[in-house]
């Protein structure tokens, strides 16, 4: 597959949905993030401890990757949504970010970096161990000698394993340009496939207009240590620490983050 470079410039015009599933959800999904940032100073302290340059994987709109940029570094982002690169190329106009539309799972820059980035349950958006190895492959073949390589997913927790559809979930009601937004979250747990069929909706509401819902339908894979340690070693990375928090305190029982660093293997 032949990246696309993409000019930090460009405000792309999303595509057809079937070509590009996120693309309607992309202007909505910063909401989620307006009070977190918890992960981005762990980023900036071991991305300036590196020296760059920093990839990351699964970029989605550039949180983490603008932040990196006005920290001095240079950042490349990959991710495969044309919807999310949009909002990414207005956050980051200006910085030293490139952006590029490509795959996780099979795209090659032909460039090593200092680190390596999938962070916030990127991973967990791929719905097989062979799609988590093939990742993992791609951050192997960047990954430069004495590189350092972040996979952040959430720690597998008891309801993951429960069968069946959970109780529709309020999770926020927030302010949007000239609307009112609330976020309800349906999950429906299959755990003899280790996936959750997860479901976004949005209901807005503006000040002057009618109400629509914006609903997105995705899969979100469970994935253990035990997976993570494997596929990292399939494809040629070492775990050489797991933590379970930003604060990269060591992975413990009741821990809700799955804070991974591999190195090349020796």
């Amino acid at each position: 597959m032949t990246p696309q470079i993409v000019p930090p410039s460009i405000l792309f015009v999303p595509p057809a949905l079937n070509s590009d599933p996120w693309s309607l959800v992309a202007p909505l999904y910063d909401l989620d993030f307006e009070e977190f940032d918890d992960d981005v100073t762990m980023y900036r302290e071991l991305g300036v401890r590196q020296r760059g340059p920093v990839l990351e994987l699964a970029c989605g709109t550039g949180r983490v990757a603008a932040e990196l940029a006005r920290a001095g570094l240079d950042v490349v982002g990959v991710d495969f949504s044309a919807g999310m690169l949009g909002v990414a190329a207005e956050r980051t106009r200006g910085l030293p970010v490139t952006l590029v539309e490509g795959d996780i799972r099979d795209v090659r820059l032909g460039r090593q970096f200092g680190m390596v980035l999938i962070p916030l349950g990127s991973l967990q958006h791929l719905e097989s161990a062979a799609d988590v190895v093939a990742a993992l492959e791609t951050v192997a073949s960047h990954l430069a000698e004495d590189g350092l390589a972040i996979v952040d997913v959430e720690a597998p927790q008891p309801e993951d394993f429960t069968s069946g559809p959970r109780p529709l979930v309020a999770h926020w009601t927030r302010r949007w340009r000239d609307s009112l937004v609330t976020k309800l979250v349906a999950v429906d747990g299959v755990p003899s496939e280790c996936r959750r069929q997860v479901t976004f909706h949005y209901d807005i509401q503006p000040n002057d207009g009618p109400f629509r819902r914006v609903s997105h339908e995705f899969n979100l894979r469970t994935i253990t240590s035990g997976e993570l340690e494997l596929a990292g070693r399939l494809a040629g990375l070492e775990l050489t620490a797991l933590y379970g928090d930003y604060e990269l305190t060591p992975l413990g029982d009741g821990d809700l983050r799955q804070v991974a660093v591999f190195e090349l293997a020796r």
